[in-house]
């Protein structure tokens, strides 16, 4: 394709074919990307998403593949992933820091209450990127990433950049615009409390060390598996239908937490998936509660894939 080579063109090496999805999820699943890049910082991401749009070119987009289930027999296209390590931060008057999409939430948060600002603790020790966490309106129940936002840089399918306030992104219970709307996130701006650097840094310490007690950390995860049912939580639910432990094939319900499905070694795509289609009928026929999805699994190919429950039965 004309699109491909004029990326190509761009970043050069830095545009590799068949590189296994398994190394860029933490689920640790998923077969090969056709081609996989990871861009500068936004301007590139801005020019390989208008390029693939104009193309024709099947464009997915993940950042630390925290929340995503990548497919065993892989994605057609061209898969960008934001995630860098260094990615810019930018640390303005006010309390307020306006930092690129692919930036590591608790890099931030710690690099924030060096400065003496804080605000992020809640949200830093999610395992992702800013990026994702506004685009799923990433949060605890103490606080969601829409609560420290003040607006949002984005690109849009019509390659127009436009920097939407909180207030025009359609925020909700890990919901927002950005995931049907097939815009690209570029980067958010935050407004952050003061605060004394030391204390700030102990409750960052004290938020990790409590999210290495309560969740399966040590095992590949990709965090809640399902959304909170209204005044209920799918873990309880989960529970209370007797599927702790429960297994198929090398996916395992976690013993420490039942929201969480953790790779036990071997676990393929279809082992979740049909993991997570039996705890959805188990706790419908134990509660009468359907549970939704947080987990994004990835389609094969197509233009922005962000959702596509698919490989999943409907509702009933």
């Amino acid at each position: 394709m004309k699109a491909l080579e004029t990326i190509r063109r761009a970043l050069g090496a830095r545009l590799r074919e068949a590189v296994p999805l398994s190394r860029h999820t933490t689920y640790r699943v998923g077969g090969p990307a056709e081609y996989f890049c990871v861009p500068a910082g936004g301007d590139e991401a801005a020019f390989i998403y208008r390029e693939a749009l104009r193309g024709g070119v099947p464009l997915t987009v993940i950042g630390w593949g925290s929340n995503v289930i990548a497919p065993d027999e892989g994605i057609c296209g061209l898969v960008m992933c934001t995630r860098r390590d260094r990615a810019a931060a930018r640390f303005l008057s006010g309390g307020r820091v306006f930092a690129e999409a692919g930036a590591d939430l608790m890099t931030l948060a710690r690099a924030a209450a060096a400065r003496g600002l804080g605000g992020m603790e809640a949200i830093a020790g999610i395992p992702g990127t800013l990026g994702g966490a506004v685009v799923m309106n990433a949060g605890t129940r103490e606080c969601d990433t829409a609560g420290v936002l003040v607006s949002v840089a984005a690109f849009t399918p019509a390659g127009r950049r436009r920097t939407l306030r909180r207030d025009e992104a359609g925020f909700g219970y890990r919901r927002s615009i950005f995931q049907e709307s097939g815009w690209l996130v570029l980067g958010a701006e935050l407004r952050l409390r003061s605060g004394k650097p030391a204390e700030l840094r102990r409750q960052l310490g004290a938020i990790a060390a409590e999210r290495r007690e309560k969740f399966p950390l040590d095992v590949p995860n990709a965090g809640s598996v399902f959304k909170r049912p209204a005044g209920d939580y799918a873990g309880r639910l989960i529970e209370a239908a007797g599927c702790k432990g429960l297994r198929v094939g090398g996916a395992a319900v976690s013993r420490r937490h039942a929201n969480f499905i953790v790779n036990t070694g071997g676990a393929t795509a279809a082992d979740i998936t049909a993991l997570i289609a039996e705890l959805r009928r188990r706790v419908f026929e134990q509660s009468g509660v359907w549970l939704e999805l947080e987990q994004i699994p990835l389609a094969g190919a197509g233009l922005i894939r962000r959702r596509a429950d698919v490989h999943l039965p409907p509702a009933p």
